[in-house]
């Protein structure tokens, strides 16, 4: 009895002896558990947006302009004489050239006109013959005595009534016959029928619209340019236009005019540009814009205008060489009005990444790094 008693305590010494040690190593941290201490970077680090890789590109600098195309030859025929019209011989749309028939008019009335003032002229002329026989007849009495000088002065006056006389009735006739020609319409330039008012049967007016006609050959744009933008252009400037319907295409034009005054109202003066249009693909009243050439450099080192620091009156820019930010002074060339770009014709070279946040404070040498790398 004494041994089993002996025997249980000692059981249960050990059961909590061995609770013991392994609570104990429970609650002891292990080797794996301890902190880590990270080393602190003592520098900038950058996100990608605040940088820009220095190309090279084309650059312009310009002005901005932009307005409707319209042909820079357009005719409106219009009808000489009132008239039935009888024939019609094209459609909108179509091409004609100089000189080709588009319409025919009653030439009846015409005619009856014409027939008329020849035979009034006709009679004017005999009289006028016979009112000169009569004035040489009363000269050779006048001479001999027999005629007074009063009855010369007579015969005079009624024979120069009668030359008069016939000198308006041919003017009648030569309007006359005019007239019959105007019956006849022909295109007075090459172009396309842009416009046609004038159908078989419809009596038009004298001075009536029967067709517009315009020439695609060559185009013009009316543009209005703020006037403080003006005195950059000048005659002859070249123009990059774009035209809707054609993306992807650009339009080599030149200024042709400048308005010498400015639009009432907005302070805009108008400048006109001419472009070719040997293809006839440009319509009157598309939309086209683009940009004047004030100066421009074919493959320019360029980096955004947002890198560009200033400081006592020199430009320098930020470079990122490897861990570390580098300063660089610049010599600046154009600055592209459009995408903000900037000739460097020197201190940058193409490829190099430079910091274009311009809020950033920098110094040469500062440790640098890109966010994530």
């Amino acid at each position: 009895m004494k041994k089993s008693i002996l025997f249980g305590l000692a059981l249960v010494l050990a059961l909590g002896a061995g609770g013991y040690v392994w609570k104990q190593r429970q609650a002891a941290p292990s080797p794996a558990a301890a902190p880590t201490v990270m080393a602190r970077f003592e520098g900038i680090e950058f996100s990608p947006a605040d940088l820009s890789r220095a190309e090279r590109m084309e650059l312009r600098q310009s002005v901005r302009l932009s307005g409707t195309v319209q042909p820079l030859e357009q005719s409106s025929v219009r009808a000489e004489v009132a008239a039935l019209v009888l024939e019609v011989t094209v459609r909108r749309g179509e091409t004609v050239k100089k000189g080709q028939l588009l319409a025919k008019l009653d030439t009846r009335d015409l005619g009856s006109r014409l027939r008329e003032r020849e035979s009034n002229l006709a009679s004017a002329r005999s009289a006028m013959a016979l009112a000169e026989s009569n004035r040489s007849k009363a000269q050779q009495l006048n001479l001999r005595g027999v005629k007074s000088q009063a009855a010369l002065d007579d015969a005079d006056n009624a024979y120069n009534t009668a030359r008069a006389n016939v000198a308006a009735i041919e003017q009648q006739v030569a309007m006359a016959r005019k007239a019959l020609s105007d019956a006849a319409i022909y295109a007075p330039i090459d172009g396309q029928v842009a416009d046609r008012t004038a159908n078989p049967g419809e009596r038009v007016p004298v001075d009536g619209k029967l067709f517009v006609l315009a020439d695609l050959a060559t185009m013009e744009l009316e543009a209005l340019v703020p006037a403080r933008d003006v005195p950059k252009l000048k005659i002859g400037q070249r123009v990059a236009l774009k035209v809707e319907g054609f993306e992807g295409r650009e339009f080599a034009a030149r200024i042709d005019r400048i308005n010498p005054t400015a639009q009432a109202g907005s302070r805009s003066i108008l400048v006109y540009i001419r472009l070719a249009n040997p293809e006839l693909t440009l319509r009157g009243g598309m939309f086209a814009s683009g940009e004047a050439i004030l100066a421009e450099a074919r493959e320019a080192v360029a980096v955004p205008r947002e890198a560009i620091r200033r400081e006592a009156g020199a430009a320098h820019v930020y470079v990122l060489e490897k861990d570390h930010v580098v300063r660089s002074a610049v010599e600046l060339g154009l600055t592209e009005t459009v995408q903000g770009m900037v000739e460097i014709r020197s201190g940058v070279a193409a490829g190099d990444t430079v910091i274009s946040a311009p809020g950033l404070r920098l110094s040469d040498g500062l440790a640098a790094r890109i966010a994530g790398r």
